[in-house]
């Protein structure tokens, strides 16, 4: 590792830490639901520390002239592969509510596979529907947060 990435980790850390202490700043009532508050500035410090600290690890280092080259780091990156799971979440974020939480998960996470390149459907289902079933047991039952069936559960009741 480089000085720069020594560095750049370094700053993270710290950013980081300092992005957690600003929750320990105690507010007054008044202030609470005020839009600028005592964590604003400091809030803001830690987020521009971890935005430049990622950057710093990202970006490449110099070339032999000093320039950086953002394209040349970009260009072998999936694209399409990380637009598809974006709306991928976008959907699941808009179907969790009228299906609920197991059958959108599992759906998500089969869909997710897919689009990573698993093509067995015996995988899929064995990866995604014992998951999100032992993930909602604990949720539900464990930890006792009530996750809601969704709306077309009742729909279907009725």
């Amino acid at each position: 590792m480089s000085k720069d990435t020594v560095g750049a980790l370094f700053f993270l850390v710290l950013s980081l830490l300092y992005g957690l202490m600003t929750f320990n700043i105690p507010l007054n009532v008044m202030a609470k639901k005020a839009f600028f508050t005592a964590r604003t500035v400091p809030t803001t410090l830690a987020v521009c520390g971890i935005i430049i600290s990622l950057l710093l690890l990202i970006l490449p280092s110099p070339d032999a002239d000093g320039r950086n080259s953002i394209i040349k780091t970009f260009r072998g990156f999936k694209w399409k592969r990380a637009g598809l799971l974006l709306a991928s979440m976008i959907f699941y974020g808009l179907i969790i509510k009228l299906v609920g939480f197991i059958i959108s998960t599992i759906l998500f996470l089969i869909v997710g596979f897919r689009i990573l390149g698993e093509q067995r459907v015996k995988i899929l289902l064995l990866a995604s529907i014992p998951f999100v079933v032992v993930f909602w047991f604990l949720i539900n039952k464990i930890l006792g947060v009530y996750l809601e069936p969704g709306s077309l559960f009742f729909f279907l009741r009725d």
